[in-house]
């Protein structure tokens, strides 16, 4: 019978770019425009910087983008404006083209959260 050796590797906590201190693991949280992931990392704990390991980085975009934590990616910022009585805003050319819409064209209107929704009927 024959013996093998097995080397014992030790998983080494990365150094703190800034303190040059080993870094500890944790639980940190990443953050996406619709919610937040809690994920494996290192923490210093001297100055608080935070170090994601790029196979978690990738793991925990795969999992926001499953759980459709990104949000739109198309967003535009338009100005509130007033159309009699009423608040109006207005439709770009490119989203008007793109949804065939028209004057006179009915939409769905809701609120959902914090944010309004709008869809073409």
């Amino acid at each position: 019978m024959r013996v093998h050796e097995v080397e014992r590797v030790e998983k080494v906590n990365p150094r703190c770019h800034n303190c040059d201190v080993d870094m500890k693991p944790d639980i940190l949280f990443t953050h996406f425009p619709k919610g937040e992931l809690p994920t494996r990392g290192y923490k210093c704990p001297q100055c608080g910087y935070e170090l994601i390991p790029l196979e978690e980085a990738k793991r925990v975009q795969q999992e926001a983008e499953s759980l459709g934590l990104f949000g739109s990616a198309n967003h535009m910022t338009r100005k509130i404006t007033k159309c009699g009585n009423n608040l109006a805003i207005y439709v770009p050319k490119e989203i008007e083209r793109t949804l065939g819409l028209k004057q006179g064209r009915k939409v769905k209107l809701w609120l959902e959260n914090d944010e309004i929704c709008i869809k073409p009927t």
